[in-house]
């Protein structure tokens, strides 16, 4: 059975945002992060065959400065996404905390 990319984006965001990611819509990017530092961050895209990818934050310079670098994880399948998913909770519960 194929499932479309905008149902994988649902669930990848009600994670995310169940997790308190900063869930974010830009054109047809999502962006979800974790505080303002972007600590842990990804951005989820399709790729030009028609199947998610998910980039994660870099910083590229000394004055924080950064992008989203190249694709770390494919996300092609419904489980794919729970993997992802996965990722995104122990991410978020096991990441460096700053103190306020």
């Amino acid at each position: 059975m194929m499932v479309k990319n905008s149902d994988l984006k649902k669930i990848i965001n009600m994670v995310a945002e169940e997790q308190n990611y900063n869930v974010k819509e830009v054109n047809t990017k999502t962006q979800l992060y974790l505080d303002g530092w972007h600590t842990v961050a990804f951005e989820i895209r399709e790729n030009s065959t028609g199947y998610l990818q998910a980039h994660p934050w870099e910083s590229v310079d000394e004055n924080g400065d950064g992008r989203y670098g190249r694709a770390v994880y494919s996300l092609r399948s419904v489980s794919d996404v729970i993997q992802f998913c996965s990722i995104l909770i122990s991410s978020s519960k096991i990441r460096a905390k700053r103190k306020e």
